[in-house]
C-alpha cells in the first residue's frame, strides 16, 4: 500500500504517480509486502519529502528538503535503498556467521569424542 499525502501542498496525480514509480526500486527487495507513507509539505522556500517504509515491523525513513519536490523524492528513495541494502547485508552476514559457528562447533565436538 502506498499512501501519498500533502501538508500545505496539493498532491497532484503526477506526484502520486512519480512516487509509485520510484517505489518500484524498493519492491525489488521486498516484493509487495511493504507499506509506504509519503508526506510532502512546503517549508519556507523548499519542498520537504518524507517517506516511511514499513516492512515486517521494520521502519525505514528518509526526509529530504529541496527546491524541487521531484529531486527530494529521488534523494529519499536513494537514502531508503541504502538503508535497506545495509540492513539486508547485515542480516545475511549474521546468518552466514551463525551457520559457520555451528559447523565449527559440530567439528570440534566430533573431534573431542
Amino acid at each position: 500500500m502506498i499512501k501519498v499525502t500533502g501538508k500545505d501542498l496539493e498532491i497532484t496525480e503526477a506526484i502520486r504517480a512519480y512516487v509509485e514509480k520510484k517505489m518500484e526500486r524498493i519492491e525489488k527487495y521486498f516484493g509487495d509486502e511493504f507499506d509506504v507513507v509519503a508526506t510532502m509539505k512546503n517549508e519556507k522556500d523548499e519542498k520537504v519529502a518524507e517517506i516511511r517504509v514499513t516492512v515486517k515491523g521494520n521502519l525505514y525513513k528518509a526526509v529530504t528538503a529541496h527546491k524541487d519536490l521531484y529531486a527530494a523524492i529521488d534523494k529519499d528513495i536513494d537514502i531508503l535503498e541504502g538503508q535497506i541494502r545495509k540492513y539486508k547485508t547485515k542480516k545475511e552476514r549474521m546468518y552466514r556467521d551463525a551457520s559457520s559457528r555451528e559447523k565449527e562447533a559440530m567439528q570440534t565436538s566430533t573431534i573431542e569424542v
